[in-house]
């Protein structure tokens, strides 16, 4: 028996001994597109003034819509369309009415009060955006109804 026990041993010594090991590497690769990424966050309020001849989201209960935006390089700029008229509004909501947008810009970018016309240029990664918009009446107040705008938010190089 002790013979068979020990010649037992002899093929589990030699497989420990005997087997190989291989290996291969997986590579990962991956290609960054050089872009600029705008996404609205949040809408804005236009407020009321007091003589019905300016709404604005700097009026009391307006506030400033949000956007973020992302650069992968700082080639780009942002900045704001003109805004031409309401997409909503009364019969005479665009008659005697000026508009005006403007934003402000911290994280990879910072700029405070700028003209929504006036290119800025971004800083690589992530800025965000308060957007702010203004109905100007030049003649006449305001009717009465509901009103909206849209203030496109561009990123070019």
């Amino acid at each position: 028996m002790k013979r068979l026990l020990g010649s037992a041993l002899l093929p589990l010594m030699a497989m420990g001994s005997a087997q190989a090991q291989d290996t291969a590497d997986v590579i990962f690769n991956a290609t960054v597109s050089d872009s600029c990424t705008v996404i609205a966050d949040s809408n804005g309020t236009l407020g009321l003034n007091g003589t019905s001849t300016v709404l604005a989201s700097t009026e009391t209960g307006g506030s400033a819509g949000q956007a973020t935006v992302t650069a992968s390089t700082n080639t780009y700029n942002i900045s704001i369309d003109t805004v031409s008229g309401f997409t909503t509004g009364p019969a005479d909501a665009d008659t005697n009415t000026t508009f005006s947008t403007s934003y402000d810009a911290s994280g990879a970018t910072s700029a405070t009060g700028v003209d929504g016309a006036t290119p800025t240029p971004l800083g690589t990664g992530v800025t965000t955006l308060a957007v702010n918009a203004n109905a100007t009446k030049t003649t006449g107040i305001f009717s009465s109804g509901t009103y909206a705008l849209t203030a496109t938010v561009r990123c070019a190089p």
